[in-house]
């Protein structure tokens, strides 16, 4: 082989090795396709509006019931929000979706885990529908794990899918950081989400079922009745009827003996609370013909199939219409109900009915319970019951499949406007009216009864309040008693009946009567005690006073003259204190009158303020309404054992005793200690009033 040939062949060779050293280079190379180009890359890079988003659904796998669990909000048509996996209940749902949206926005490939379907299992990213998916061998000696995982699926108007992804088990030491797959692609990645994966009812309906406010609950009446299913009769119970005070903000209720009970504010506040608080766990559809206010419609009452399908799914759920008083029609309950009125006008009214039985998802959709209930129904009829829920000891027959303990109850609420529990309505203030002394001129400036007397004049009418004239002698009664002394009396009769000539009687009566004393003869016997032995020695004074009247002339013995017999003058020559004037009416008709006309004046500026906020609230509780009514029209609702149970007050734990007033710690005449002399208050005790 010459040298050109040789040359030839090498090169030959190094050719072939140097295709073979490639070959062999990207056959041992990972397939770029299939992961490790796409690491760092967005799984949704057209996903950039969270409000484009108006459908999300979320499929789990349940492994306790062994089958796929479903839960999804949709916007239909009218643009409402609706829970189709809950009888197309109202969601709640625009801000939730808007975040659980947003939080799939810009999730990336952090790290390529696996390109092998057999590792779908390990990582727990089986697709949750998928029924041929088996469970994940056991890992460190613990039992298997299940293989599926939680799909999440965001859809558009059009049902196009904009997020759809798989989540499997979290990625150990890593917070937030969790084995995903694509559906419809076999590597499984790494993905930092922080995205929101409830299936639970309650966290995507609006939480606060009733939209009150417990400030504004100014009424509550619990009526505890029942029915007896058997007989067809209402059972009476007890009826708790509370009323607020609004300037006082205490409860009182009705027949109250306030003497010696009073309202134990924490139970009614506790109950007012779990009204403001009330949250439902599920929701079964009304029946078609059952209206908003829960009357019957025409249409169902004049049909007699129809009305029959109505009173059946009502009876299942504890609820009956029964006929009141002249023949009326009102629906009423197994377990009574409450009446809950707040300050703008709002009436709720709370039916409570039977027992709803079933698993978690059997409460909230009432879907997996109908076999249950026909068997149940038949049961009872069999034994002669109806009512199943009579018997305490068969509400845990199926205990519910969550952490709520004890039977859940149906219930129905109803609202109305009930004007009166605004308050009464302000009126315009009417201006008062002026006195007629103010605007006669004619009018008499003072009444004659106080006219003045003249200053030569003394009538009966002037004498001070504070006088004695029942222990004197009216003026027209004194000129026979005023000159003893000279011997001319008026009654002669009297004069020689008793003669004035032993000065022993008219001294020892002196003595041992008073000097006011009213008696005639007491009167006609002092000229001569106080002169005995010269009867015409002071004549003026006998004429004007009678010695009755004298305080100055009583021995220091005798009884001290009382305040009435010291005010009185001795002598009528003597000076006298000006008598005080009356008030003058005209001054006074004004004074009164000015001040009701200030009250009338504030009282019309502050009515139109007090007008527009008692309409405004009007015109709040009428819109509420209507949105309430709207709301609770289609719907029976169930709720906790726990909410149900703080409804059911009785008079007991609403009422206690009155307690006794404390005894004053501080103050004048206070003891620091009880039982020291000197506290105030006890007759007996030193310092007490009336010692």
């Amino acid at each position: 082989m010459n040298t050109t040939n040789r040359t030839v062949v090498f090169l030959c060779v190094a050719g072939v090795s140097l295709v073979l050293a490639v070959a062999v280079h990207y056959a041992g190379r990972p397939a770029t396709s299939e992961g490790f180009s796409e690491v760092g890359q967005e799984f949704f890079p057209e996903f950039l509006d969270p409000l484009n988003a108006s459908e999300l659904s979320v499929v789990r796998y349940d492994s306790e019931n062994r089958e796929p669990q479903s839960f999804a909000v949709r916007k239909n048509d009218k643009g409402f929000w609706t829970i189709p996996s809950h009888h197309d209940y109202p969601a709640e749902a625009e801000e939730r979706l808007a975040r659980t949206a947003a939080s799939m926005i810009g999730i990336r490939k952090v790290a390529l885990q696996s390109r092998s379907k057999d590792d779908w299992g390990r990582y727990g990213v089986a697709d949750p529908s998928d029924e041929t998916a088996v469970a994940a061998p056991a890992e460190d000696g613990e039992g298997p794990k299940d293989s599926r995982g939680t799909r999440l699926t965001l859809k558009d108007s059009s049902g196009n899918a904009l997020v759809d992804l798989i989540v499997g088990s979290a990625v150990e030491g890593r917070p937030q950081q969790f084995f995903v797959r694509q559906p419809d692609k076999n590597p499984v990645y790494i993905a930092k989400l922080n995205v929101d994966l409830s299936t639970k009812f309650a966290d995507w309906i609006e939480p606060d079922l009733l939209k009150l406010n417990q400030p504004d609950i100014n009424r509550v009446l619990v009526n505890r009745y029942s029915v007896d299913e058997q007989k067809g009769e209402i059972v009476n119970g007890e009826v708790l009827d509370l009323t607020k005070d609004k300037t006082a903000a205490k409860w009182a209720i009705d027949g109250l003996n306030a003497e010696t009970e009073q309202v134990k504010e924490s139970a009614v506040t506790d109950l007012v609370r779990n009204l403001d608080q009330l949250k439902i766990v599920g929701v079964r559809p009304k029946p078609e013909g059952l209206n908003a206010d829960l009357t019957v419609s025409e249409e169902v009452a004049n049909n007699p199939l129809l009305r029959q399908v109505l009173q059946q799914d009502m009876v299942r759920q504890g609820f009956f219409i029964a006929r009141g008083p002249q023949n009326s029609v009102q629906l009423v309950s197994n377990e009574g109900e409450l009446i809950a009125g707040t300050s703008n006008g709002v009436r709720y009214t709370l039916y409570f009915g039977e027992i709803a039985r079933g698993s978690a998802k059997d409460i909230e959709t009432g879907l997996g319970e109908k076999a249950a209930e026909t068997e149940a129904a038949a049961k009872p009829e069999a034994e002669g019951s109806p009512d199943a829920e009579a018997k305490p000891a068969e509400s845990p027959e199926k205990p519910a499949d969550d952490t709520e303990k004890g039977p859940r109850r149906y219930l129905l609420v109803k609202v109305d406007y009930d004007e009166a529990l605004l308050g009464p309505k302000p009126t315009e203030p009417a201006a008062p009216e002026k006195p007629a002394i103010l605007t006669d001129p004619s009018a008499p400036q003072t009444p004659a009864p106080d006219a003045k007397p003249a200053p030569d004049e003394k009538p009966a009418d002037e004498k001070p309040a504070d006088e004695k004239p029942a222990d004197e002698k009216p003026a027209d009664e004194k000129p026979a008693d005023e000159k003893p002394a000279e011997g001319k009396p008026a009654d002669e009769k009297a004069a020689d009946k008793e003669p004035a000539t032993d000065p022993k009687t008219p001294d020892q009566g002196n003595c041992d009567e008073p000097a006011n004393s009213p008696t005639p003869a007491a009167a006609d016997e002092k000229p001569a005690t106080d002169k005995p032995a010269e009867p015409a020695a002071a004549p003026a004074p006998a004429d004007e006073k009678p010695a009755a009247d004298k305080p100055a002339e009583p021995n220091p013995a005798e009884k001290p003259a009382t305040p009435d017999e010291s005010a009185k003058p001795a002598d009528p020559t003597a000076p006298q204190a000006p008598p005080v004037a009356p008030p003058d009416p005209r001054a006074e008709a004004q004074k009164q009158y000015d001040q009701a006309l200030g009250e009338y004046e504030a009282s019309k500026a502050a009515f139109p303020g007090a007008l527009k906020a008692w309409e405004d609230r009007a015109k709040e509780g009428q819109k509420r309404v209507k949105e309430l009514s709207d709301r609770f029209s289609g719907w029976y609702y169930v709720i906790t054992a726990e909410s149900f149970e703080k409804f059911q007050l009785s008079r007991a734990q609403v009422v206690e005793p009155k307690t006794a007033a404390p005894a004053p710690t501080d103050g004048p005449g206070a003891s620091p200690l009880p039982g020291i002399p000197g506290l105030p208050g006890i007759p007996g005790l030193p310092g007490a009033p009336g010692n």
